[in-house]
Protein backbone atom coordinates (compact mmCIF):
# COMPACT_ATOMS: atom_id res chain seq x y z
CA UNK A 1 0.00 0.00 0.00
CA UNK A 2 2.71 2.21 0.72
CA UNK A 3 4.77 1.69 -2.35
CA UNK A 4 1.38 2.40 -4.22
CA UNK A 5 0.88 5.72 -2.42
CA UNK A 6 4.60 6.63 -3.36
CA UNK A 7 3.92 5.99 -7.29
CA UNK A 8 1.03 7.87 -6.89
CA UNK A 9 2.91 10.71 -5.30
CA UNK A 10 5.10 10.56 -7.56
CA UNK A 11 2.86 10.52 -10.52
CA UNK A 12 0.98 13.65 -9.34
CA UNK A 13 4.39 15.53 -9.06
CA UNK A 14 4.88 15.18 -12.56
CA UNK A 15 1.32 16.00 -13.71
CA UNK A 16 1.87 19.24 -11.88
CA UNK A 17 4.77 19.61 -13.24
CA UNK A 18 3.48 19.07 -16.79
CA UNK A 19 0.70 21.25 -16.47
CA UNK A 20 2.26 24.46 -14.92
CA UNK A 21 4.92 23.80 -17.18
CA UNK A 22 4.02 26.55 -19.53
CA UNK A 23 3.46 29.33 -16.72
CA UNK A 24 6.72 28.20 -15.02
CA UNK A 25 8.27 29.12 -18.49
CA UNK A 26 5.65 32.67 -18.48
CA UNK A 27 7.27 33.26 -15.43
CA UNK A 28 10.98 32.85 -16.17
CA UNK A 29 10.45 35.07 -19.29
CA UNK A 30 8.77 37.73 -16.70
CA UNK A 31 11.50 38.14 -14.54
CA UNK A 32 13.90 38.29 -17.85
CA UNK A 33 16.21 41.22 -17.65
CA UNK A 34 14.29 43.17 -20.17
CA UNK A 35 10.95 42.63 -18.45
CA UNK A 36 12.75 44.12 -15.32
CA UNK A 37 14.03 46.99 -17.29
CA UNK A 38 17.28 46.01 -16.46
CA UNK A 39 20.26 47.04 -18.99
CA UNK A 40 24.01 46.78 -18.73
CA UNK A 41 24.91 50.49 -17.21
CA UNK A 42 28.20 51.68 -15.62
CA UNK A 43 26.04 53.94 -13.25
CA UNK A 44 26.95 52.06 -9.78
CA UNK A 45 24.13 53.63 -7.95
CA UNK A 46 21.55 52.11 -10.92
CA UNK A 47 23.42 49.13 -11.00
CA UNK A 48 22.68 48.54 -6.71
CA UNK A 49 18.60 48.92 -7.55
CA UNK A 50 19.25 46.61 -10.39
CA UNK A 51 20.49 44.36 -8.02
CA UNK A 52 17.97 43.98 -5.63
CA UNK A 53 15.44 44.12 -8.23
CA UNK A 54 17.02 41.03 -9.77
CA UNK A 55 17.26 39.59 -6.39
CA UNK A 56 13.12 40.76 -5.54
CA UNK A 57 11.47 41.05 -8.50
CA UNK A 58 8.22 41.08 -7.00
CA UNK A 59 9.22 43.55 -4.71
CA UNK A 60 7.45 46.81 -5.42
CA UNK A 61 9.63 49.30 -2.78
CA UNK A 62 12.85 48.37 -5.75
CA UNK A 63 11.24 49.89 -8.77
CA UNK A 64 9.78 52.99 -6.93
CA UNK A 65 13.19 53.37 -5.46
CA UNK A 66 14.19 53.17 -9.60
CA UNK A 67 10.95 55.30 -10.94
CA UNK A 68 12.40 58.12 -8.29
CA UNK A 69 16.23 57.82 -9.48
CA UNK A 70 15.24 58.15 -13.30
CA UNK A 71 13.01 60.95 -12.49
CA UNK A 72 15.91 62.31 -11.09
CA UNK A 73 17.93 62.05 -14.34
CA UNK A 74 15.05 63.18 -16.06
CA UNK A 75 14.60 59.61 -17.63
CA UNK A 76 10.73 59.71 -17.71
CA UNK A 77 9.75 57.33 -20.10
CA UNK A 78 12.17 54.54 -17.81
CA UNK A 79 10.53 56.72 -14.21
CA UNK A 80 6.78 55.60 -15.69
CA UNK A 81 7.82 52.31 -16.90
CA UNK A 82 8.82 51.06 -13.41
CA UNK A 83 5.37 52.94 -12.09
CA UNK A 84 3.65 50.00 -14.63
CA UNK A 85 5.74 47.45 -13.16
CA UNK A 86 4.95 48.32 -10.07
CA UNK A 87 0.95 48.46 -10.50
CA UNK A 88 1.37 45.03 -12.19
CA UNK A 89 2.86 43.55 -9.45
CA UNK A 90 0.30 45.01 -6.58
CA UNK A 91 -2.21 48.20 -8.29
CA UNK A 92 -3.45 48.87 -4.26
CA UNK A 93 -0.26 50.44 -2.71
CA UNK A 94 -0.80 53.63 -2.16
CA UNK A 95 3.15 54.40 -2.44
CA UNK A 96 3.31 53.60 -6.81
CA UNK A 97 0.34 56.73 -6.81
CA UNK A 98 2.40 58.97 -4.47
CA UNK A 99 5.75 58.40 -6.30
CA UNK A 100 3.65 58.32 -9.73
CA UNK A 101 2.54 61.72 -8.55
CA UNK A 102 6.02 63.06 -7.65
CA UNK A 103 7.06 62.17 -11.24
CA UNK A 104 4.33 64.00 -13.30
CA UNK A 105 5.13 66.66 -10.51
CA UNK A 106 8.45 66.70 -12.11
CA UNK A 107 7.69 66.86 -15.60
CA UNK A 108 5.13 69.94 -15.04
CA UNK A 109 2.41 67.81 -15.22
CA UNK A 110 0.43 69.31 -12.57
CA UNK A 111 -2.89 68.21 -13.52
CA UNK A 112 -1.59 64.38 -13.67
CA UNK A 113 -0.03 65.10 -10.29
CA UNK A 114 -3.01 66.14 -8.61
CA UNK A 115 -4.74 62.75 -9.89
CA UNK A 116 -2.29 60.66 -8.92
CA UNK A 117 -2.02 61.87 -4.95
CA UNK A 118 -5.67 62.01 -4.73
CA UNK A 119 -5.62 58.08 -5.70
CA UNK A 120 -2.92 58.25 -3.66
CA UNK A 121 -5.21 58.75 -0.67
CA UNK A 122 -7.94 56.58 -1.62
CA UNK A 123 -5.57 53.71 -1.24
CA UNK A 124 -4.40 55.22 1.99
CA UNK A 125 -6.65 57.94 3.73
CA UNK A 126 -3.62 58.02 6.48
CA UNK A 127 -0.90 58.33 3.90
CA UNK A 128 0.93 61.68 5.28
CA UNK A 129 2.96 62.25 2.26
CA UNK A 130 -0.15 61.85 -0.37
CA UNK A 131 -1.95 64.19 1.95
CA UNK A 132 0.56 66.85 2.42
CA UNK A 133 1.16 67.13 -1.08
CA UNK A 134 -2.02 67.23 -2.43
CA UNK A 135 -2.42 69.84 0.48
CA UNK A 136 -0.22 71.92 -1.58
CA UNK A 137 -1.63 71.88 -4.71
CA UNK A 138 -4.84 72.61 -2.70
CA UNK A 139 -4.00 75.69 -1.64
CA UNK A 140 -2.82 76.63 -4.92
CA UNK A 141 -6.32 75.93 -6.41
CA UNK A 142 -7.99 77.70 -3.58
CA UNK A 143 -9.23 74.86 -2.17
CA UNK A 144 -8.54 75.92 1.22
CA UNK A 145 -11.17 73.84 3.47
CA UNK A 146 -9.99 70.85 2.18
CA UNK A 147 -6.23 71.51 1.96
CA UNK A 148 -6.69 72.50 5.91
CA UNK A 149 -8.72 69.16 6.41
CA UNK A 150 -5.69 67.44 4.65
CA UNK A 151 -2.77 69.10 6.63
CA UNK A 152 -5.13 68.15 10.26
CA UNK A 153 -5.33 64.80 9.04
CA UNK A 154 -1.68 64.41 9.11
CA UNK A 155 -1.34 66.42 12.22
CA UNK A 156 -3.36 63.99 14.28
CA UNK A 157 -1.32 61.38 12.85
CA UNK A 158 1.67 63.39 13.92
CA UNK A 159 2.13 66.70 15.48
CA UNK A 160 6.14 67.19 14.72
CA UNK A 161 5.51 67.10 11.10
CA UNK A 162 7.22 70.64 10.65
CA UNK A 163 5.85 70.70 6.39
CA UNK A 164 2.39 70.11 7.66
CA UNK A 165 2.98 73.85 9.77
CA UNK A 166 4.26 75.05 6.97
CA UNK A 167 1.24 74.37 4.73
CA UNK A 168 -0.62 76.24 7.23
CA UNK A 169 1.03 78.85 6.92
CA UNK A 170 1.14 79.29 3.55
CA UNK A 171 -2.83 78.46 3.30
CA UNK A 172 -2.83 81.34 5.95
CA UNK A 173 -0.96 84.15 4.14
CA UNK A 174 -2.73 83.37 1.22
CA UNK A 175 -6.34 84.59 3.07
CA UNK A 176 -4.36 87.22 4.07
CA UNK A 177 -4.52 86.12 8.14
CA UNK A 178 -1.33 87.14 9.25
CA UNK A 179 -1.52 86.12 12.77
CA UNK A 180 -2.20 82.50 11.90
CA UNK A 181 0.37 83.09 9.27
CA UNK A 182 3.01 83.78 11.39
CA UNK A 183 2.06 81.53 14.49
CA UNK A 184 2.15 78.50 12.16
CA UNK A 185 5.74 79.15 10.48
CA UNK A 186 7.28 79.74 13.89
CA UNK A 187 5.86 76.46 15.07
CA UNK A 188 7.55 74.69 12.09
CA UNK A 189 11.07 76.53 13.08
CA UNK A 190 10.74 75.35 16.26
CA UNK A 191 9.74 71.47 15.24
CA UNK A 192 12.38 72.03 12.69
CA UNK A 193 15.14 74.93 13.31
CA UNK A 194 17.31 74.19 9.89
CA UNK A 195 13.55 74.91 7.86
CA UNK A 196 15.15 77.77 5.88
CA UNK A 197 11.98 78.22 3.83
CA UNK A 198 9.81 78.44 7.08
CA UNK A 199 12.13 81.47 7.91
CA UNK A 200 11.66 82.91 4.88
CA UNK A 201 7.94 83.07 4.70
CA UNK A 202 8.17 84.25 7.92
CA UNK A 203 10.26 87.24 7.32
CA UNK A 204 8.18 87.84 3.88
CA UNK A 205 4.74 88.13 6.28
CA UNK A 206 6.59 90.84 8.93
CA UNK A 207 7.43 92.75 6.34
CA UNK A 208 4.43 93.04 4.73
CA UNK A 209 3.34 94.98 7.95
CA UNK A 210 6.59 96.55 8.90
CA UNK A 211 7.50 94.36 11.43
CA UNK A 212 11.61 94.81 12.62
CA UNK A 213 11.22 91.00 13.27
CA UNK A 214 11.23 90.30 9.27
CA UNK A 215 15.24 91.27 9.08
CA UNK A 216 15.85 88.65 11.72
CA UNK A 217 14.34 85.80 9.79
CA UNK A 218 15.50 86.36 7.02
CA UNK A 219 19.03 86.43 9.02
CA UNK A 220 18.41 82.90 10.24
CA UNK A 221 17.62 82.06 6.45
CA UNK A 222 21.19 83.46 5.41
CA UNK A 223 22.98 81.79 8.47
CA UNK A 224 21.60 78.65 7.15
CA UNK A 225 22.53 79.36 3.34
CA UNK A 226 24.85 82.61 3.32
CA UNK A 227 25.03 81.77 -0.61
CA UNK A 228 21.25 82.21 -1.26
CA UNK A 229 20.74 85.28 -3.02
CA UNK A 230 17.07 84.89 -1.68
CA UNK A 231 17.20 86.24 2.00
CA UNK A 232 19.59 88.60 1.19
CA UNK A 233 17.52 90.13 -1.68
CA UNK A 234 14.08 89.94 0.72
CA UNK A 235 16.24 91.52 3.36
CA UNK A 236 17.65 94.09 1.05
CA UNK A 237 13.76 95.14 0.25
CA UNK A 238 12.34 95.30 3.56
CA UNK A 239 15.89 97.96 4.56
CA UNK A 240 14.96 100.41 1.99
CA UNK A 241 11.12 100.11 2.55
CA UNK A 242 11.70 101.27 6.33
CA UNK A 243 14.53 103.53 5.91
CA UNK A 244 11.95 106.34 6.49
CA UNK A 245 11.73 105.15 9.92
CA UNK A 246 15.59 103.97 10.37
CA UNK A 247 17.90 105.67 7.91
CA UNK A 248 20.87 103.58 8.42
CA UNK A 249 18.61 100.91 6.43
CA UNK A 250 19.34 102.30 3.44
CA UNK A 251 23.18 101.55 3.45
CA UNK A 252 22.69 97.86 5.42
CA UNK A 253 20.45 97.01 2.02
CA UNK A 254 23.37 98.88 -0.16
CA UNK A 255 25.28 95.93 1.59
CA UNK A 256 22.79 93.70 0.88
CA UNK A 257 22.63 94.22 -2.78
CA UNK A 258 27.12 93.97 -2.62
CA UNK A 259 27.00 90.62 -1.25
CA UNK A 260 24.31 89.35 -3.84
CA UNK A 261 26.69 91.05 -6.49
CA UNK A 262 29.55 88.92 -4.62
CA UNK A 263 27.43 85.71 -5.20
CA UNK A 264 26.07 86.40 -8.67
CA UNK A 265 27.50 89.33 -10.36
CA UNK A 266 25.40 88.98 -13.35
CA UNK A 267 22.07 89.81 -11.10
CA UNK A 268 20.74 92.75 -12.76
CA UNK A 269 18.09 93.36 -10.18
CA UNK A 270 20.62 93.80 -7.30
CA UNK A 271 22.47 96.70 -9.31
CA UNK A 272 19.34 98.32 -10.32
CA UNK A 273 17.95 98.16 -6.53
CA UNK A 274 20.96 99.96 -5.57
CA UNK A 275 21.29 102.07 -7.80
CA UNK A 276 17.66 102.97 -7.08
CA UNK A 277 18.83 103.69 -3.50
CA UNK A 278 21.20 106.01 -4.12
CA UNK A 279 18.92 108.21 -6.30
CA UNK A 280 15.43 107.91 -4.78
CA UNK A 281 16.89 107.86 -0.49
CA UNK A 282 20.25 108.62 -0.69
CA UNK A 283 20.44 111.26 -3.71
CA UNK A 284 23.27 110.22 -4.15
CA UNK A 285 23.01 110.44 -8.08
CA UNK A 286 26.79 109.34 -9.13
CA UNK A 287 26.99 106.29 -7.15
CA UNK A 288 23.26 105.96 -8.98
CA UNK A 289 24.39 106.74 -12.25
CA UNK A 290 27.32 103.54 -11.58
CA UNK A 291 25.14 101.53 -10.86
CA UNK A 292 22.62 102.13 -12.97
CA UNK A 293 25.51 101.60 -16.17
CA UNK A 294 26.42 98.07 -14.17
CA UNK A 295 22.72 97.35 -14.26
CA UNK A 296 22.62 98.23 -18.45
CA UNK A 297 26.09 96.45 -18.61
CA UNK A 298 24.43 92.77 -17.44
CA UNK A 299 20.76 93.54 -19.35
CA UNK A 300 21.08 96.13 -22.02
CA UNK A 301 17.52 95.74 -22.24
CA UNK A 302 16.89 97.35 -18.87
CA UNK A 303 14.66 100.28 -20.24
CA UNK A 304 14.01 100.43 -16.43
CA UNK A 305 17.73 101.23 -15.67
CA UNK A 306 17.93 103.88 -18.33
CA UNK A 307 14.74 105.38 -17.04
CA UNK A 308 16.56 106.08 -13.72
CA UNK A 309 19.61 107.07 -15.43
CA UNK A 310 17.93 109.70 -16.86
CA UNK A 311 16.91 110.84 -13.29
CA UNK A 312 19.99 110.93 -12.40
CA UNK A 313 21.80 112.99 -14.88
CA UNK A 314 18.62 114.97 -14.11
CA UNK A 315 19.12 115.10 -10.30
CA UNK A 316 23.00 116.26 -11.18
CA UNK A 317 21.85 118.97 -13.95
CA UNK A 318 23.16 117.02 -17.18
CA UNK A 319 19.61 117.92 -19.34
CA UNK A 320 21.86 116.07 -22.57
CA UNK A 321 22.74 112.64 -20.85
CA UNK A 322 19.30 112.59 -19.30
CA UNK A 323 17.45 112.99 -22.86
CA UNK A 324 19.86 110.52 -24.17
CA UNK A 325 18.92 107.67 -21.85
CA UNK A 326 15.15 108.43 -22.09
CA UNK A 327 15.60 108.05 -25.93
CA UNK A 328 17.41 104.63 -24.57
CA UNK A 329 14.55 103.63 -22.47
CA UNK A 330 11.85 104.61 -25.14
CA UNK A 331 14.14 102.51 -28.08
CA UNK A 332 13.90 99.62 -25.84
CA UNK A 333 10.05 100.22 -24.90
CA UNK A 334 8.56 102.20 -27.08
CA UNK A 335 5.29 102.47 -25.07
CA UNK A 336 7.22 103.44 -22.29
CA UNK A 337 4.49 106.28 -21.12
CA UNK A 338 6.80 107.54 -18.05
CA UNK A 339 9.51 107.71 -20.31
CA UNK A 340 7.96 109.46 -23.11
CA UNK A 341 5.99 112.36 -19.99
CA UNK A 342 9.75 112.84 -18.78
CA UNK A 343 11.22 113.49 -22.10
CA UNK A 344 8.24 115.83 -22.94
CA UNK A 345 8.60 117.57 -19.89
CA UNK A 346 12.75 118.39 -20.18
CA UNK A 347 12.19 119.38 -23.66
CA UNK A 348 9.34 121.89 -22.72
CA UNK A 349 6.79 120.12 -24.45
CA UNK A 350 3.09 121.13 -24.00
Amino acid sequence: MLKKLKTFISVFALVLICAFAPTLESCKSCNSSKDLGIEETSDTTLRAINARITAEPNNIVHYLERARYYSGLKKYAEANADIVRAKAIDSTKADIYFTAGQIHFDQQRVVEAYKDYQKCIEKDPQHKEGLLEKAAMDIALNNYELALQQINNVLRQDERVAYAYYLKGRLYRQVRDTTLALSSYQTAIEVDPSYYDAYVEAGLVCASYGNPLAKEYYNSAIDLHPNFVEPYYNKAIFLQETGVKNPSNYQEAIQCYDKIIGIDANFSAAYFNKGFVNLVYLKDYQKGIEAFNLALEKNPAYYQAAYNRALCFEGKGDKTNAEADLNLALKIKPDYTEAAVELGRLRGDN
